[in-house]
């Protein structure tokens, strides 16, 4: 029996996936990333507390919405549930690679892209993509959901918009800024749509878990997490890639907390204006971003490619925490506009360089 070249490459392909997948589940165990979920999941369908952790296990440090969705993955031991879930997140790579075509080609529909702006987007965010699937992350079902949000909106379906972005937000914190876009450059139809579907994500899981507990959750989930971020905390760690980290690493000495210690603070007399120098950055990142998107509503822009990135960009600079894996988000803005690299497409300005491949 001889296959189809095709059907053959699909089959050595799977192949592939499979044995890499039995490979990354068999090291799970307590303290891995994946074991966050999959307890998480565990104990949110056992009624059990979600945000005190096991010893030696990561902090759960995700909405009690997220900890509902991974219900399915206690449903299997740890590492049946981690094989499912690697091989599930290379079939997302698959669809976010398909969605950032689709929502780069409705920006500009009579202008074919080629192939070689997808393979660039791919090649630039593949550390990004390998980092989730070697820690068995969450981040790439967070960035289809943004896709399909953003995909909704530019299709004029705001109910489902809200819906995907709603969900996005509701398993992690960062897509939020998402929202903040869709409300600005949507419709009254796209903020109701937020409205009721972010009241389901909050009310989803204390409906199941019952008030006394779903509540209790909402307030572990602060108290354990955001607390850290309201009263003006920094996770300064080498690994930690947003605006505040960035700068306390410059300004304070030894704040990188990296082994072997290497000092990043190449301005070590500033330590005590590392806050001030942060929240003016930070406010200042966030007054352009808003300012850009407001400016675009009144001047009733149509939504273009860079638009979509400035909205992953400000979300990964203002975030709490920016692990390397979560840039994976970001291949979308690899993706030039229509097979252009630009710093306008009808936003910022004119300038343009030709990247498409043969109509």
């Amino acid at each position: 029996m001889v296959l189809e070249p095709s059907l053959g490459r699909a089959v050595l392909l799977g192949a592939v996936v499979f044995a890499a997948a039995a490979r990354r589940a068999a090291k799970q165990g307590v303290g891995t990333d994946f074991h966050v979920f999959w307890q998480a999941g565990y104990d949110f369908a056992h009624g059990l507390p979600l945000y005190q952790s096991l010893p030696g296990a990561r902090h759960f440090n995700y909405p009690p919405f997220a900890a509902q969705v991974f219900q399915i993955l206690g449903l299997f031991p740890l590492k049946t549930a981690a094989l499912f879930f690697y091989v599930a997140s290379v079939g997302l790579i698959l669809i976010a690679a398909w969605l950032s075509r689709d929502i780069v080609r409705r920006f500009q529909p009579l202008v074919p892209p080629g192939a070689l702006p997808l393979a660039l987007a791919i090649l630039c965010s593949a550390g990004f993509m390998l980092d989730n699937l070697v820690h068995v992350q969450v981040n790439l079902l967070t960035f289809v959901l943004c896709l399909l949000g953003v995909q909704a909106l530019v299709s004029k379906r705001e109910l489902a918009a809200g819906g995907w972005l709603a969900a996005a937000t509701a398993i992690k914190l960062t897509p939020v800024f998402f929202l903040a876009w869709a409300v600005i450059r949507g419709s009254r139809r796209t903020l109701a749509a937020i409205a009721l579907f972010g009241g389901l994500c909050l009310m989803l899981p204390v409906i199941q878990r019952g008030a006394a507990q779903g509540s209790a959750d909402l307030t572990d989930y602060y108290g354990s997490f955001l607390r850290q971020f309201a009263a003006g905390g920094v996770v300064t760690n080498y690994r930690n890639q947003n605006l505040a980290a960035f700068v306390y690493r410059a300004a304070v000495p030894a704040a990188a907390e990296d082994v072997p210690p290497f000092d990043y603070a190449y301005l070590p007399s500033l330590p005590a204006a590392a806050p001030t120098i942060y929240r003016v950055l930070a406010l200042v990142v966030l007054a352009a971003f808003l300012t850009h998107m407001a400016r675009l509503r009144l001047a009733r822009r149509p939504v273009g490619a860079l638009e979509v990135s400035s909205v992953f960009l400000a979300g990964h600079l203002l975030s709490g925490i920016t692990w390397k894996a979560h840039w994976s988000l970001y291949c979308l803005c690899f993706m030039p506009s229509s097979g252009w690299i630009s710093l306008g497409s009808g936003e910022w300005g004119d300038w343009r360089l030709d990247l498409r491949g043969p109509a």
